[in-house]
């Protein structure tokens, strides 16, 4: 039901926009690439923060508008995941569960001026790749992950003069990534902390 309320508000959202806006035949591509600050977090207690990092391109939705909205569809390639450390009876173990995602952000950012913007999105996710790492040895995770990831990105940023920009942005997941054994009993999802740069190539 929350899922379907939240999406029902963006929906909403957009045909309000789209009231005052004109398509036009040119568009904005945005380069990016952001360090990530990556977590599973949710029933499990043993997962840690970890690096990671993203790269991809927006492709800015054609049309301008009265109300200082923007719309943008990309596609990012992502490292995500977490560090975790057990105890097995043997010792301590820290590992490193491996997350490789193709995401497609949909965002909507609203114009304050001066280049400030805030932005608002869904964002589905693709798992390419699921490998949990301890003691120099690489294991497929995969059977243990959903092949498909929900997330809302939420951001602010700053676009200068010169085409480049900078920009912080949060995706919390809401649907549980666990599959298999473990999906009834661990309730776990993403999130990821991103400190992106960008490069604006305008549209003619």
């Amino acid at each position: 039901m929350k899922k379907q309320i939240i999406t029902s508000l963006v929906i909403v959202g957009c045909l309000f926009m789209l009231q005052s806006c004109n398509f036009t035949p040119c568009t904005t591509l945005q380069l990016n690439l952001a360090g990530v600050n990556s977590r599973i977090v949710g029933d499990s207690d043993s997962w840690e923060g970890a690096f990671g990092f993203q790269a991809g391109v927006d492709a800015q939705i054609p049309y301008n508008c009265d109300l200082g909205f923007t719309s943008w569809a990309g596609l990012s390639l992502s490292m995500q995941g977490a560090g975790w450390e057990e105890d097995w009876g043997e010792g301590l173990i820290k590992g490193t569960t491996r997350l490789w995602y193709l995401n497609v952000p949909l965002i909507t950012r609203y114009n304050f001026g001066s280049g400030f913007y805030g932005e608002l999105g869904l964002q589905p996710g693709f798992l390419l790749s699921a490998k949990d790492n301890y003691e120099g040895a690489s294991y497929d995770y995969r059977e243990y992950i959903k092949t498909v990831d929900l997330g809302i990105p939420v951001g602010i940023g700053k676009e200068f003069n010169n085409n480049f920009g900078v920009g912080f942005r949060v995706t919390p997941g809401i649907i549980n990534i666990n599959k298999g054994q473990y999906q009834d009993e661990w309730k776990d999802r993403n999130l990821t902390l991103a400190i992106r740069a960008t490069y604006n190539i305008p549209g003619k």
